[in-house]
């Protein structure tokens, strides 16, 4: 069989070296068919990661407004402590308020 990789004297070629050329020659094209199939292939992972790269900055932010929100919420949660707070009190001035009206006769029956 006749190398193919070293040149095939002209006077010299049998059909069958026409044949094998052939088909080596039609390897080399499907390869590098595939090669660029491959290459889009490898591009397209490329850009699949460059997005998950981007995605990961934007998971990074998002617990850092995740933290801030956090923090916002305590804030908001001990506001509302101090409202509850200040609400019982004026509940208690209320009902407070209401004994003493209703209550009134029977105390200045007390004092007298």
């Amino acid at each position: 069989m006749i190398d193919l990789s070293k040149e095939i004297p002209n006077e010299n070629l049998t059909q069958k070296d026409i044949m094998q050329f052939l088909l080596h020659s039609t390897q080399h094209v499907a390869t590098r068919e595939e090669l660029k199939d491959v290459k889009d292939d490898l591009s397209k992972d490329i850009e699949k990661v460059d997005d998950k790269i981007s995605k990961l900055a934007t998971k990074e932010e998002l617990a850092k407004v995740e933290s801030s929100l956090r923090a916002d919420i305590v804030k908001l949660d001990q506001k509302i402590d101090k409202v509850d707070g200040k609400f019982d009190r004026l509940q208690w001035l209320i009902i407070a308020t209401i004994a003493t009206v209703l209550l009134k006769d029977y105390i200045i029956g007390l004092i007298n």
